[in-house]
């Protein structure tokens, strides 16, 4: 039970009494006050009003006369059509900073219920670029997204299997092998091996354009892959894994760790099996082309081709192989695939298939979309390679550091400006709903004053500062009645709401909402530190400040460890 719930708590009991609305509708109601008007918690009387359908409304007067202070509830006030309700201050905010103190790390979701074992284990589908293709924004939305994704299930225990499903295998590659035959250097494959197989992938494919023998040759060689040609399967197996050990490094500096390197490559030997369930199911259909597919028609999903002409397999295939390879080796119960909204209506279909072949299964699966990145390009030109990203971003905010470098106290610029980089990428990544397009903009993803990665890291610094500053233990018995001001309660009020935004953020998978919450905390925690001094003031203050601003750093540390971010102590 979180800190702000007996409080909540004591308003719906009290509540339903005078109204007959049950207590569970009206903690439904509850939003947080809106600071100018006071308060804690406000509940719209039209919406309420709106609960009790057929029953006699409610007046204000009806709340206002009867409802009575107790330990929790201060008072009760009315203004602009809402009930607004105040906690009683001293032992609301020894309630929310001392949960934080006896949480610490796991505050904010120490509270939810662990899942149990039968239905704990979640795979989680992310990244998935393709060898020979450039790391683009896609795959970058789907690294920072899946990876908050997998952040929260964890907090929450559930076991998860973070799985980079590499796109190693099909056509594209047999192009990438016959591209290499003529155009690849090795001395270019070791020192840049995800850009030198581009290049080479896109210079084969324009002479793939005038010259039909070329696509001839590369269905021939991925025929030889799926048919276990040991040379052709050495070469594959080599640029596999000088691409992942590429990848890997760019992956630390997002912080981000996959559990599994996957591929389409692994899923062979299920791709039979899949084809006899399908036939023992009595869903495929031959058809004029002599693909084989599964009519998907009564379920307004077209027809789904499963199999070439040639017997060779296509996306579908072994992505039906892949959910029952996974399936037998990991037994899991949920898995979910972080890919662009583009493709949902594939994965409709993909479902759809499944369902039908497995028609007793009880695993759930789930595709969670994502809009475009608009705008986005480097110094190198319009395709978009995941290290420049990183690389000019840092360099814009190593620019900007070195400028106030008199005021910085640090000595490793350049890994701070690094971290720094990536923080700003990500929280412009998560800011906003995610099926939403957004523009890619360096210069407000790095503005330092903004809503932004680069803000939010300034604010757990600063407060860290105070600490290490201050000479001050984090003491959880200390005096509460001494935190008084107003900026002192806004900011306890900030730190109470976190628990219930890593609920929703949860149930809807919308890092947006950790990242604004983080905002608003951020400026409740500077003009805290703005307005009460923690050094060289009474020594009983100072040690309710000095746990006031504890409180709020490791609540913005846990937010920002949710969405993949390690947080930095000195900038």
């Amino acid at each position: 039970m979180t800190a702000i719930f007996k409080f909540k708590q004591s308003i719906a009991n009290q509540l339903s009494r005078l109204t007959q609305c049950p207590s569970n509708e009206i903690l439904k109601l509850m939003r947080p006050s809106i600071p100018s008007k006071g308060g804690n918690v406000s509940i719209s009387l039209p919406k309420l009003n709106f609960r009790l359908n057929e029953q006699s409304s409610v007046e204000p007067k009806d709340i206002l006369n009867k409802f009575e202070p107790d330990e929790y509830i201060q008072n009760v006030n009315f203004e602009d059509n809402s009930l607004i309700f105040t906690f009683q201050e001293t032992g609301f905010t020894k309630r929310v900073l001392q949960q934080v103190y006896k949480d610490q790390d796991t505050y904010g979701w120490s509270h939810v219920p662990k899942p149990s074992n039968e239905h704990n284990t979640v795979l989680i589908d992310y990244s998935s670029p393709n060898i020979a293709k450039p790391f683009h924004a896609g795959h970058l939305r789907s690294t920072i997204l899946g990876n908050f994704v997998k952040q929260i299930h964890e907090a929450l225990g559930y076991r998860v299997i973070g799985i980079n499903y590499l796109g190693d295998w099909g056509k594209q590659y047999g192009l990438l092998a016959v591209g290499f035959e003529r155009y690849g250097e090795e001395s270019k494959l070791i020192s840049d091996p995800i850009q030198h197989l581009y290049q080479v992938y896109v210079q084969i494919n324009a002479d793939a354009e005038t010259n039909e023998e070329i696509n001839k040759q590369a269905n021939n060689y991925f025929k030889r892959m799926e048919e276990g040609d040991p040379t052709a399967l050495k070469q594959w197996e080599r640029f596999r894994n000088i691409s992942i050990q590429s990848l890997s490094a760019m992956y630390k500096r997002l912080n981000v760790k996959f559990d599994v390197y996957s591929g389409e490559s692994q899923v062979n030997s299920y791709i039979p099996k899949v084809h006899d369930i399908l036939k023992k199911q009595q869903l495929l259909v031959t058809t004029k082309q002599n693909t084989v597919a599964v009519n998907l028609e009564k379920h307004k999903l077209g027809t789904c081709v499963i199999q070439r002409e040639d017997g060779t397999s296509l996306y579908m295939t072994r992505d039906l192989a892949s959910i029952c390879m996974r399936k037998d080796k990991y037994s899991f119960q949920k898995a979910i695939y972080v890919v662009g909204s583009e493709q949902a209506y594939y994965f409709k279909q993909l479902f759809q298939i499944y369902k039908m072949m497995m028609p007793d299964s009880l695993v759930d699966l789930q595709h969670i979309p994502f809009g475009r990145i608009k705008g986005m390009s480097t110094r190198k030109g319009t395709v978009v390679f995941l290290q420049d990203i990183l690389d000019t971003v840092k360099e814009r905010i190593l620019e900007y550091m070195k400028k106030n470098e008199g005021k910085s106290q640090i000595g490793n610029l350049d890994q701070v400006a690094d971290q720094l980089g990536t923080s700003a990428i990500m929280v412009q990544d998560m800011k906003s709903k995610r099926e939403k397009d957004y523009k890619f903009s360096l210069d407000r993803m790095t503005d330092p004053k903004g809503d932004t990665g680069v803000y939010l890291q300034y604010t757990h610094a600063r407060a860290y500062g105070i600490e290490q500053k201050s000479g001050i233990d984090i003491d959880p018995n200390c005096d509460f009645s001494l935190l008084k001001e107003k900026e002192a309660l806004n900011l306890v009020q900030s730190i109470s709401q976190f628990p219930e935004m890593v609920e929703l953020a949860f149930s809807t998978l919308e890092p947006c909402t950790i990242v604004n919450y983080l905002f608003k905390l951020s400026n409740a925690t500077n003009a805290a530190s703005n307005h009460l001094r923690v050094k060289g003031t009474d020594r009983d203050i100072a040690r309710a400040r000095m746990l006031l601003f504890w409180s709020a750093r490791i609540t913005l540390k846990n937010g920002l460890h949710l969405l993949g971010i390690q947080a930095i102590n000195r900038m």
